[in-house]
């Protein structure tokens, strides 16, 4: 028997018997249940598919499911890389690791996370969630409802996610135990990581109680080279300030260069190193009482702690100085440049985002009769991400440079070089530096809150044939972000930077940028110990009668949301025929009542100016406090049916109304801005958007031709009654043009798209030793008609997330205890993010990752493993408007860990 997953060992048949009801706070109503006969250890991969296989075939609504097997065989950091298996679930990577979940096009803000049924607290600045907290170790599995069902909590425009966690009356009597150790090898960082995990459970004799506590520990250091054009493309002409030396209109431009007019050209450009020190651990906890077969308490506990320490240390090539000497432009577009007497500043940055989730729950599931059930829970959950007072960003410069940018070779990364007149090695040289400026804390520390209490009964009349269920929810959510920022003037103190410092500061980082890529680019700059060039940069300021000050509590970068759910429903269930063909069909009505207050402070740009050294000098207005209400209703519709044409082939159809509220980031009304010459933008909030609503219906077919083997295919329709998007606008305040960015409620539109997927085992097909292959695949497809115009960049844009192809290959042998997986997963570029640096759509290039896996048995209780990710080196590509214009390209590395698991 192959190497089993760490939960699978003590979940026992918990897979099979969740195939009914896999969320006792939110199951399908009018399912069924089945008994599963008890201590039976289903493990393996084809276990895995098995299960899952079960659960979509017994759901009357669209569901599609992976399980701890699957989740434990494969190299999977969280449970976000397990779900890109599932057909129509693709995931957005961020520097190597899936963080957040897409489901038929629709990105994060559209999809509700929850573990089992209880919504869980996010430490991002709306409700979209991280699954690079959540170790996958210490979950038993995770569904995608992609069909709403009145009685499923968090019904979105996209799909609810649950994951589920470990529950003891579900696996086998007695004492069970999992564990594993190993190592993972970071390529590019050249670092080992330890990594730790443990499962233990206990079930009495009698059945009647039982404890569960999983726990895992890791700690990665990854490095990923990274070139970006940091704060994007801009247009300018020769006339404008920004060209303006010692008051002379165009003095920066040589008489070398033509008069231009709305060039776009990158505002800067930036390669560097990004190194993450990331310790996570987890543990989950479970306690069940089942006095009775009629009556059940469950008790769960999920603590989570990860902390991502952040090093981003490389050049910023800042064009805001210097005399423009060349240019060569193509189609609009500066393709080369040539600077002279310029300056190029080194920068290191230091980010700590300390996150702790957490959630407890109880949940009583009581029967008084055969026909009657009643269902009560009560969870709080609780995200918090602190570390702003440790941020600290940094910044040193070369003046007197000269510097160019060519990208005429068609590489992501951008030529790029600079050479001062006075030394030589320029990169890697300590002389001349000087102080420019640091901020110290910045950043934002977020709470997220919430209470949950919900009510379900069902009645079956008789133990009959039909069902009906009601329920109950009600919901207190409150998101606090706790901003911290410096004044403009002291983040300026040494803007002019006739400050020299000691060369002893620095050293080459004795990196290499991009091996084997890129061309004729600098491969190698300074490095420097920030807090010992803070201290230096103290001294010299008190010697020069300047200040620099920690960054202080900014009420208008900080808000409050506070939001109130109430939400009831009703739902039928029955199960019938249609001649002799079972059919199986709910239909519920949903009503949901939100009720929030958004609140903060606001203030103004009173003035703003250019100081001739590459900066803005800002006068903002005192802070003003201010505060919103919003409040909507919604009767929600829904129908799901399973039609069993015969034994193995069934007909789904779905159809509901739903809406996603709008994130809790656009609904607050803090403000940041951005002054830097070429990036001065504004962001603020809007807290009188609506809801994103949608009508939205689905046809599917499924054929379960063999054992453990499904082909399915299914087409789907969203019509997006209103949208939100982001709407950017100029504000010139002086000498100096801001993009003021605000989302707002716009237009709708159509989503279409079909999904195909195919799974089977060939233990029945193929002759040994062959008949341990097996293979799983998925394909989707998604368009829309959504047409928003961007009217800085003059250009259109669709959904945000929405990847028109996405598909994933897996091919698996398990036979003769050796246990292989091969797979590789593939989505299309998609939208990024629809207004971003100075307005401006970016875009998240086409991307395909081969990942494998490999262990064996050795004795019934030990298990020797490898795992490799990213086996094919692919790069993250993103870029602004057009695949010519980059704005950061990254190169992750790849990863590969070892270790032995044991069972007992």
């Amino acid at each position: 028997m192959a190497a089993p997953a760490l939960s699978a060992l003590v979940l026992g048949s918990a897979a099979a018997a969740q195939t009914v009801d896999p969320v006792p706070v939110a199951s399908p109503a009018g399912e069924g249940e089945t008994s599963q006969p008890e201590d039976i250890v289903v493990t393996g991969i084809r276990a895995a598919e098995r299960a899952a296989i079960d659960i979509k075939r017994n759901s009357v609504g669209v569901v599609d499911s992976i399980v701890a097997e699957d989740l434990g065989k494969l190299p999977d950091n969280n449970v976000a890389e397990s779900l890109q298996r599932v057909s129509g679930v693709t995931i957005e990577r961020n520097r190597g690791e899936g963080r957040f979940v897409t489901v038929r096009g629709f990105g994060p803000k559209f999809n509700a996370v929850t573990v089992n049924g209880r919504t869980l607290a996010t430490d991002n600045n709306g409700r979209e969630f991280s699954f690079d907290v959540l170790p996958s170790e210490i979950i038993s599995g995770a569904d995608v409802y992609k069909s709403p069902q009145a009685n499923i909590n968090g019904a979105s425009i996209g799909a609810t996610v649950d994951v589920r966690t470990l529950r003891p009356l579900d696996g086998k009597r007695g004492v069970k135990f999992a564990g594993s150790a190993g190592g993972m090898y970071s390529e590019l960082a050249d670092t080992y990581n330890p990594e730790v995990s443990a499962v233990g459970s206990w079930k009495n004799d009698a059945g009647t109680f039982g404890v569960a506590l999983a726990g895992v520990y890791s700690k990665q250091e990854n490095r990923i080279d990274e070139f970006t054009i940091g704060a994007g493309h801009v247009r300018r002409s020769s006339t404008d300030s920004y060209y303006n030396l010692n008051g002379v209109r165009s003095g920066r431009i040589g008489a070398g260069v033509a008069p231009f007019t709305g060039i776009s050209m990158p505002s800067n450009l930036s390669p560097f190193f990004f190194e993450r020190e990331l310790t996570r651990w987890g543990v989950n906890a479970s306690v069940q009482m089942r006095p009775s077969d009629k009556f059940t308490v469950t008790i769960d506990g999920l603590y989570s702690k990860a902390r991502f320490v952040e090093q981003q240390t490389g050049l910023a090539y800042d064009f805001a100085g210097g005399i423009l000497a060349e240019q060569v432009v193509e189609g609009g577009e500066a393709v080369f440049q040539r600077y002279t007497g310029g300056f190029v500043d080194q920068i290191i940055q230091y980010d700590d985002r300390d996150v702790t989730t957490d959630q407890f729950g109880i949940n009583v599931d009581w029967k008084p009769t055969d026909a009657l059930r009643v269902r009560l829970d009560g969870s709080l959950s609780d995200a918090r991400r602190r570390g702003k007072e440790n941020n600290l960003f940094t910044t040193i410069r070369r003046k007197n440079v000269n510097l160019s940018f060519d990208r005429r070779g068609g590489s992501p990364i951008y030529q790029y070089a600079f050479s001062s007149p006075t030394y030589a090695n320029a990169a890697t040289n300590p002389q001349g530096i000087t102080a420019h400026y640091y901020i110290w804390g910045g950043g934002s520390d977020i709470d997220d809150e919430i209470e949950e209490y919900r009510a379900d009964v069902d009645w079956k009349p008789g133990n009959g044939p039909f069902t009906l269920s009601v329920g109950a929810l009600a919901q207190s959510r409150i998101k606090t972000i706790t901003a911290d920022e410096t004044s403009f003037a002291e983040q300026c103190a040494y803007c002019d930077s006739n400050r020299v410092l000691p060369q002893s500061l620095f050293q080459p980082t004795n990196r290499n940028f991009f091996k084997g890529e890129g061309g004729d680019i600098i491969r190698d700059w300074l490095i420097y110990n920030p807090r010992e060039l803070v201290q230096t940069i103290d001294q010299f300021a008190a010697q020069d009668g300047k200040t620099f000050n920690p960054a202080v509590f900014s009420p208008a970068a900080s808000s409050v949301v506070d939001e109130k759910v109430k939400i009831g429903y009703v739902m039928g269930a029955l199960d019938t025929r249609i001649g002799d063909m079972p059919l199986a069909i709910n239909v519920g009505l949903r009503y949901e009542n939100t009720d929030y207050t958004s609140s903060g402070a606001s203030r103004t740009v009173l003035s703003a100016r250019p100081n001739g050294a590459g900066q803005n000098i800002i006068t903002v207005s005192p802070v003003v406090p201010v505060g919103f209400r919003g409040k909507y209703d919604d009767w929600l519709p829904s129908i799901n049916a399973r039609l069993s044409l015969t034994e193995r082939l069934l007909l789904r159809f779905a159809a509901s109304k739903v809406i996603t509220r709008p994130t809790l980031s656009d609904l607050s009304p803090r403000q940041t801005i951005q002054t830097n010459p070429g990036n001065e933008t504004i962001r603020r909030g809007n807290p009188d958007l609506q809801p994103f609503r949608a009508k939205q219906a689905e046809l599917g077919a499924e054929w379960y031709f063999a054992p453990n083997s499904l082909l399915n295919a299914a087409v789907f329709y969203k019509d997006i009654e209103s949208f939100v998007t982001l709407v950017t606008t100029a504000q010139v305040v002086d000498q100096v043009s801001f993009q003021v960015t605000v989302p707002g409620n716009g237009n709708g539109a159509k989503v279409k798209g079909f999904e195909v997927g195919y799974r089977q085992s060939f233990d029945n097909w193929l002759p040994a030793p062959f008949d341990g292959f097996g293979v799983q695949t998925s394909f989707n497809y998604t368009e829309s008609d959504a047409n928003y115009t961007n009217t800085v960049a003059n250009v259109s844009f669709g959904l945000e997330g929405l990847s028109k192809y996405s598909y994933s290959l897996v091919g698996f042998y398990e036979k003769y205890g050796l246990s292989a997986r091969a797979a590789y997963t593939y989505r299309d570029n998609f939208l990024q993010v629809a207004s971003g640096r100075n307005g401006e759509p970016e875009y998240f290039d086409a991307y395909g990752q081969l990942d494998v896996s490999l262990s064996y048995d050795v004795g019934s209780h030990f298990t020797v493993f490898a795992d490799a990710i990213n086996l094919n080196s692919a790069k993250e590509f993103i870029y602004s408007v057009s695949e010519n214009r980059t704005k950061e390209y990254r190169q992750t590395g790849r990863r590969v860990s070892a270790g032995v698991r044991v069972r007992f």
